[in-house]
């Protein structure tokens, strides 16, 4: 399934798709201006390598203890540990979560690619704080495990 094409028809909106709602990525709207995050990979099925997108409008990150001075990072399957705390500090309390994969452009090149080329998510609500997502990269399927991973959001007291 191309959901790219389906993307473009809904301008980038919410879609619905086997009686599910499919997403290009998630925008969470946070308890309070600093939270931290408990990221969790679940699983991975894919011949590319996956990763977590988190991003703020204007913020930063922190993970075991260093401040990244970034607007947005990328965590990539193969070098975080299976589960990671990582404390967001924003100044509007929102919160970006996209799929990543990394692929091999016309020159060979790496390249990392999310939010386009059919990318989609299924945003599981567990609860209140949690959400499990559910991935498809942007090769072409409609099971939704390239990717799995969690999300659960702690205030920072």
């Amino acid at each position: 399934m191309d959901f790219g094409e389906l993307f473009r028809e809904s301008n980038g909106e919410p879609i619905t798709y086997k009686n599910k709602v499919v997403i290009i990525g998630d925008k969470v709207i946070l308890p309070t201006k600093s939270v931290s995050l408990l990221v969790e990979f679940i699983s991975t099925k894919s011949e590319y390598k996956q990763g977590i997108v988190l991003g703020t409008n204007k913020g930063d990150f922190e993970i075991d203890g260093e401040r990244l001075p970034t607007k947005r990072i990328i965590m990539w399957e193969t070098a975080i540990p299976k589960q990671v705390k990582v404390t967001v500090n924003t100044k509007d309390k929102i919160l970006f979560v996209y799929n990543a994969w990394e692929s091999t452009n016309h020159l060979g090149n790496k390249v990392t690619d999310y939010g386009y080329y059919g990318a989609a998510m299924i945003a599981e609500k567990v609860n209140e704080t949690t959400t499990i997502y559910h991935c498809n990269d942007g090769y072409p399927d409609d099971d939704f495990d390239d990717l799995i991973f969690k999300v659960e959001i702690e205030p920072v007291l």
